[in-house]
Parts: C-alpha cells; sequence; structure tokens
C-alpha cells in the first residue's frame, strides 16, 4: 500500500500565497476553479497527485496575514480525510 502524501510545511506556504494570489486576482481563480492542478502548478505549487486538489478558502472580509492564512488552509487540508466518511469517523463509529 502506498504511503499517504504529506503536505509540508513549504507546500501549505506555497497554498497559502496561492490562496492569496487568487483573492486579489479573478483571472488566477478562474483559472483554478476551471482546472484546479493546473493553476496550482503554473503558480508553483506541486500538489501530491495522490490527493485531490483543495478548494480555496472563502475570502475574509477583512485583511488576514500569512500566519493565519497558513494556519486555516492547514486546518481546511488536515480535514480532507473525514469528509468523506458516510459511517462516522471516530471510535464506536459515534459522529459530532
Amino acid at each position: 500500500m502506498p504511503e499517504d502524501p504529506t503536505l509540508t510545511p513549504e507546500l501549505r506556504t506555497r497554498f497559502a500565497r496561492f490562496v492569496a494570489l487568487a483573492w486579489a486576482d479573478d483571472s488566477i481563480r478562474r483559472a483554478f476553479e476551471n482546472d484546479p492542478r493546473a493553476a496550482l502548478a503554473e503558480a508553483g505549487v506541486e500538489w501530491p497527485n495522490e490527493l485531490p486538489p483543495p478548494g480555496l478558502p472563502i475570502q475574509p472580509g477583512q485583511a488576514i496575514d500569512l500566519e493565519s492564512l497558513e494556519s486555516s488552509a492547514g486546518g481546511a487540508l488536515g480535514t480532507i480525510g473525514t469528509v468523506s466518511c458516510p459511517t462516522g469517523c471516530f471510535s464506536g463509529g459515534q459522529t459530532a
């Protein structure tokens, strides 16, 4: 069985910077919506083929610093695996 790809701190930072670019530039956002992998690759973000491309977080209504964005992106990326767990992802089959 192949190992799960890891999202390194560098990859998370690159994705966070991409998100900031997409928020600031509608053409980048549209390119991501049309072909996420191509848009990420063009921006220098080498997303692992084993993982589905992440969605863009909703843009906040106020300024956000890079550290907060990285934290937010990392949190969202860390939950990708739990989205498709139809029978409950907690011990004993309980859901929160």
